[in-house]
């Protein structure tokens, strides 16, 4: 769903940059010892992102479940463990900023009884993620070897070498390929008969689809999707830092087919970035497998077809300086507020000091509402009151 505060569920997105990259550096390196293995872990969703338990040393920390990273650890871990460090590499965030990350090899981390050696891992996580308690990624490059099964039902993850202990009966699922970097997993959906889409599945990523400007100009030409509406703004924080006001697009695609699941009506905002990818909401509509071993994706659900179909708010807000403020604003709000003006209250709450980790945790204060009252404050600190509402644009 897009509605006024899904840019509060910051997206953590880290991927190794191709350019300087080291020939002889990969993270497609190590896993586990042990075979004919089947591990049931429990996670924690904190807004659409999964928090699983991992144990280095006798020691258990939260990490963050995520198939769009390579495995990585807090500078608390490497001083704790005393982790000889590597070669450095550059590492990008969703909106494309980029900095330099010191190379490791954990010897040994362990998911429930399941013990995975020699894995290389970045360095250093977002000062944000102390809000999740959260000290490291277990990433795409520890899983290649492995076949999980990802359940928001359960809100439990299976780790396994064993296809037949999974419930898939006959079914084939689709193809999967894997970078060669990190093992990002990525999968085609289905917008017409003629035309498919490549998309990476990214974990860390809460939101359903996320969609580049040079995806959409690829796609036009088929016409899968519908362009709803355009605006100026931000509306996404990466592991780094905001992104910078540009145009974004607000885009619907009518047809949206992953094996056996039929989503209808599929928002998303274009950004920055480069290709497409799916994120951690697609388990609210069925059970995802991905089979790293076969290079196969399995998605199941009691519903095959599924209408996502929802209303928009004029604009979107963005946390900047510990404020809210303005974010994306869509051409629907006119003239009525500018992306970059403070938020200082809605519906009698006050936003004028905001905590990140607050927003974080807890739900969207709009969520299941169709209207609200928000003190808006200019750049040049006049307040007023504008009055919003849910519409099909």
């Amino acid at each position: 769903m897009i509605y006024m505060y899904k840019l509060i569920f910051l997206l953590f997105f880290l991927i190794l940059s191709k350019d300087g990259f080291s020939q002889h550096l990969t993270y497609n390196k190590g896993g586990t010892k042990a075979t004919n293995y089947f591990e049931e872990i429990p996670y924690q969703d904190i807004n659409g992102k999964i928090i699983v338990k991992v144990r280095i040393n006798q020691v258990d920390y939260n990490f963050l479940f995520d198939t769009g990273a390579p495995t990585c650890i807090s500078p608390k871990i490497l001083n704790a463990i005393g982790i000889e460090k590597g070669k450095r590499d550059q590492v990008n965030d969703v909106n494309g900023k980029r900095v330099s990350s010191q190379a490791v090899i954990i010897k040994d981390i362990a998911l429930g009884h399941l013990n995975f050696n020699d894995i290389p891992a970045v360095t250093g996580v977002p000062d944000f993620f102390r809000c999740w308690n959260v000290d490291g990624i277990i990433g795409s490059n520890l899983l290649r070897h492995s076949i999980i099964e990802m359940n928001s039902q359960k809100k439990t993850i299976v780790i396994t070498d064993q296809i037949g202990k999974l419930q898939l009966g006959q079914r084939t699922g689709i193809s999967l390929s894997l970078d060669t970097i990190q093992s990002y997993p990525v999968f085609n959906v289905q917008l017409s008969d003629k035309s498919t889409m490549p998309v990476h599945f990214d974990t860390g990523d809460n939101g359903l689809l996320s969609l580049s400007e040079t995806s959409m100009e690829q796609f036009k030409k088929a016409k899968v999707y519908k362009s709803i509406t355009k605006g100026y703004g931000a509306n996404q924080i990466g592991a780094f830092g905001m992104e910078k006001n540009n145009q974004k697009f607000l885009l619907k695609f009518p047809v949206l087919d992953i094996d056996e699941i039929h989503l209808r009506n599929v928002f998303t905002v274009t950004g920055r970035g480069s290709g497409a990818r799916m994120g951690s909401k697609i388990l609210n509509y069925g059970i995802v497998t991905i089979d790293f071993i076969n290079r196969r994706f399995y998605y199941k659900g009691d519903d095959k077809e599924i209408d996502l179909a929802e209303k928009q708010w004029p604009f979107q807000p963005a946390f900047s300086n510990n404020k809210m403020v303005v974010g994306i604003v869509w051409q629907e709000a006119g003239e009525s507020v500018a992306p970059g003006e403070q938020i200082v209250e809605i519906d009698g709450i006050s936003f004028k000091d905001v905590d990140l980790c607050n927003l974080l945790i807890n739900k969207p204060i709009l969520e299941g509402k169709e209207h609200a009252t928000v003190t808006i404050k200019s750049k040049k600190g006049d307040q007023r009151k504008l009055k919003i509402e849910k519409k099909y644009f």
